[in-house]
């Protein structure tokens, strides 16, 4: 995760107040190692947020538009 999108992310939590407990991003080369369903691989910086944070980083599984956030579904 490239510094600046960490930075994002802290100063994102700081403005709602606190962390979800569950962070559901899209399978980005610079968050996922390698995507699998039951063990994906974080990259080292998203993972140590996520252990600072306590929360849990569960990428969304490709071609699954229903594990994406209703903002990134297609119109229908």
């Amino acid at each position: 995760m490239p510094r600046g999108l960490a930075e994002h992310h802290q100063r994102i939590n700081k403005f709602f107040g606190g962390v979800p407990r569950r962070l559901v991003p899209d399978n980005l080369r610079t968050g996922v190692d390698k995507p699998d369903l039951y063990d994906p691989k974080i990259n080292h910086s998203p993972a140590e947020l996520g252990v600072h944070y306590g929360r849990l980083i569960d990428p969304a599984r490709a071609v699954e538009p229903k594990d994406k956030p209703r903002v990134e579904r297609p119109m229908p």
